[in-house]
């Protein structure tokens, strides 16, 4: 049985003040904002900011808005210094909408929740989903557009590092770019269980779109969803289901001050490892369904140029 315990919105988040439109909307144009009627499941919604939206970023200063409605709203930052590691395009040559992006060869522009109190990403065995809409770049090495390792008291899940043997569970998403052999192209989930659990590791079956094997160059805007349900893992990379993977038991994500960490592959080295960023939601409690993860591409993607 699933745990009920964290903290559930009544209804969507409704009448914030501001322009309106955009991809976080069902407005024309104008008035206050309000859940994007293709939006499913938003009960279990505990998680949500986008960069289309005024009223989640207004394109100044370091502050993000979680969208969600969820009881425990989450304080969202950027990290870095603008025009140094990180710039705010408002109008990204591929969607003409706004967009994020961490500049190459810069490893300290990163958006991260401050909450230190934290229960609805502390997914333990509940169903999750894990939603992004980011645009790669083929010159990459991989990487990371999500992970929550890091916590919100400045530490990490595994208290040694990046790299010595885990400590408590947690995951992450990247995509891989022509710098690494092997994978390149590719769209790659690796899961610490933690617990003395041996790590989890699933690959993309296809490149994402956009990816150029022979120049390094900006790629298409990819929707990669990650969902967990019980024991079973899916990677869906716009609307495709493109990976299924299942432990022999339901990995239990039960450390502590988890945070939601975007654009942050936590790698000091000379990898140019750098990408933009559209939007993210997050859901405990509901694996969407592929009809769900259709309905939501479906009603994103012309604002992100397919």
């Amino acid at each position: 049985m699933l745990e009920n315990s964290w903290h559930k919105k009544e209804k969507p988040l409704l009448g914030l003040t501001g322009s309106g439109g955009g991809v976080g909307s069902n407005l024309v144009g104008g008035g206050p904002w309000e859940m994007p009627a293709y939006i499913t499941n938003t009960d279990d919604l505990v998680y949500y900011i986008d960069m289309h939206t005024s009223e989640s970023y207004p394109g100044i200063g370091t502050a993000i808005t979680d969208l969600s409605g969820a009881s425990e709203n989450y304080a969202t930052t950027i990290e870095g210094t603008l025009d140094t590691d990180w710039l705010w395009d408002n109008s990204d040559d591929a969607s003409s909408n706004p967009a994020w992006e961490r500049i190459e060869a810069q490893h300290d522009g990163y958006i991260v929740t401050t909450n230190t109190s934290s229960s609805n990403l502390k997914f333990d065995t509940s169903a999750f989903t894990v939603e992004v809409w980011v645009r790669p770049h083929s010159g990459v090495y991989y990487f990371g557009f999500f992970q929550n390792n890091h916590d919100a008291v400045g530490g990490y899940q595994n208290s040694g590092g990046q790299n010595p043997s885990p400590n408590d569970p947690y995951f992450s998403m990247s995509v891989v770019g022509r710098g690494q052999s092997g994978d390149s192209g590719k769209t790659r989930i690796w899961v610490q269980p933690g617990h003395g659990w041996g790590a989890l590791a699933m690959l993309s079956s296809s490149t994402w779109a956009g990816y150029n094997s022979s120049s390094d160059q900006w790629g298409d805007w990819n929707h990669i969803v990650l969902t967990r349900s019980g024991a079973t893992y899916k990677l869906y990379v716009n609307s495709n289901l493109e990976a299924t993977m299942s432990d022999d038991h339901t990995n239990d994500f039960d450390g502590d001050n988890y945070a939601a960490n975007f654009m942050d592959d936590s790698r000091s080295t000379s990898d140019d490892d750098f990408g933009r960023f559209g939007a993210a939601r997050i859901y405990k409690g509901t694996a969407l369904s592929s009809s769900d993860i259709t309905a939501h591409y479906n009603g994103e993607k012309a604002a992100y140029g397919h």
